[in-house]
């Protein structure tokens, strides 16, 4: 048989589906290890590599234990015990691909498992569930969600889908992939539609200069993606143009990177340059769903269902000490290059952008100088200039010469790593 492939499944809800999917993925030629992470009942006879009593095992229960839970409890347990045995397979390079069909409880274990594996590694999950909001399942990993259009039964069109699925997973397990013998190293670039020329000519740069560039969108999970590519090591720099998800995380808007955005690199010691792009709003959804307590701000309609609300000073000031704070418990070179002439492309002197309240009244410009500065102020008020380099810059963060600045400050701060390595 060919390579090795994980299949995860619970036998005592999805038995004759899982032997399905087991046995085509046998009939394409590939080896399957098979892990019951079923909470309810073990089912006798099924082929079985690795039981439910080992899975529970794992976090020192047994399954006599597991199966009179209440079903969150179960299901906490296994997804843990399971991510462990993977996690000990992966290590010694047992197999090479998985994949997982099921509901909800399926899907929320497998789903747990797979997001505790590298960035590259093949993982296909088909789910009922997946036509819905993916993020909990999904996170920050390249989890493939295919949607099983029905329940998780057996019927001509969920056969289809579930073959499909494993021809994919085929390919992926075979697939040769073209390696560098001196991979280029690796800078993470945060962007955003309003920070994009200044992104596009960093990024452009950077590729003259020999980087590899991997471009995040600031958009909540590209954040979080961005702080575990640093975690994992996979990063030798990051230019954080668009670290806008600290004003979403902290006025509850839709793009929240949670609690953490711009520490891992600081944590790393990972070489950093820091910008303040987009960090004249904070994002929400269509106007009707906009806070109650925001209801009198000032906003600019982006799209139908995209509405940003125009930061103040009150809250720049605040802004400014949460990321003062977070830059100064880095550990590896950190810089903060500050554009004194507007955010965005919308917070840009005669840009024709305008504020407008709930009824689409005009209330002025975009462009509020006394709001940015009063970020900037409270910068410099927090940052342990011994431990950030604070750099500002005449001119706006979407002009050319700040993007070079940019990236030629990145270079400096990574280039004493660099000479470091060599000796």
């Amino acid at each position: 048989m060919g390579k090795p492939v994980l299949v995860i499944g619970t036998l005592d809800t999805k038995e004759k589906e899982t032997l399905y999917l087991r046995q085509r993925i046998e009939v394409e030629g590939l080896r399957v290890l098979f892990m019951d992470v079923s909470c309810k009942a073990q089912k006798p006879g099924a082929p079985v590599e690795i039981s439910c009593e080992a899975v529970a095992g794992e976090e020192g229960k047994t399954f006599a234990e597991i199966s009179r839970l209440d079903k969150i409890s179960a299901v906490r347990i296994m997804s843990a015990g399971a991510a462990k045995k993977v996690l000990k397979m992966v290590a010694q390079e047992e197999f090479y691909g998985v994949i997982a069909l099921g509901g909800g409880n399926g899907t929320e274990i497998a789903t747990y498992v797979m997001r505790q594996l590298p960035v590259g590694f093949p993982k296909i999950m088909v789910s009922c569930v997946a036509s819905g909001n993916v993020r909990p399942y999904v996170g920050t990993k390249d989890i493939m969600m295919v949607y099983s259009i029905g329940d998780i039964s057996l019927n001509r069109i969920t056969k289809r889908i579930i073959n499909n699925a494993v021809w994919a997973l085929r390919g992926m397990v075979s697939a040769k992939v073209e390696t560098e013998a001196e991979p280029k190293p690796q800078v993470c670039l945060s962007t955003f539609a309003v920070t994009l020329p200044c992104v596009e000519r960093a990024r452009d740069l950077l590729h003259e200069k020999g980087f590899e560039v991997i471009e995040l969108h600031a958009s909540g999970s590209g954040g979080m993606a961005l702080e575990e590519l640093v975690r994992s090591g996979e990063v030798s720099g990051v230019l954080d143009i668009t670290a806008s998800e600290v004003v979403n995380e902290i006025l509850g808007g839709i793009y929240s990177a949670g609690p953490h955005r711009l520490e891992a690199a600081g944590a790393m010691g990972v070489p950093q340059v820091i910008s303040l792009g987009a960090y004249d709003f904070a994002n929400f959804g269509p106007k009707e769903t906009i806070p109650e307590k925001y209801r009198g701000r000032n906003f600019f309609f982006y799209t139908p269902s995209i509405t940003l609300m125009r930061t103040s000073v009150e809250e720049n000031i605040l802004f400014g000490k949460v990321v003062a704070d977070k830059l100064n418990k880095s550990c590896g070179p950190t810089a903060l290059l500050v554009p004194r002439h507007g955010f965005s492309a919308l917070d840009r002197k005669g840009s024709g952008r305008h504020k407008m309240n709930m009824d689409g009244t005009i209330t002025g410009e975009w462009y509020d100088p006394e709001a940015d500065l009063a970020l900037i102020n409270s910068l410099k008020q927090h940052l342990d200039l011994s431990r950030v380099l604070l750099k500002e810059v005449d001119c706006h963060i979407n002009d050319p010469q700040f993007a070079e600045m940019a990236v030629d400050l990145l270079g400096s701060l990574m280039q004493p790593i660099g000479k470091k390595k060599e000796t």
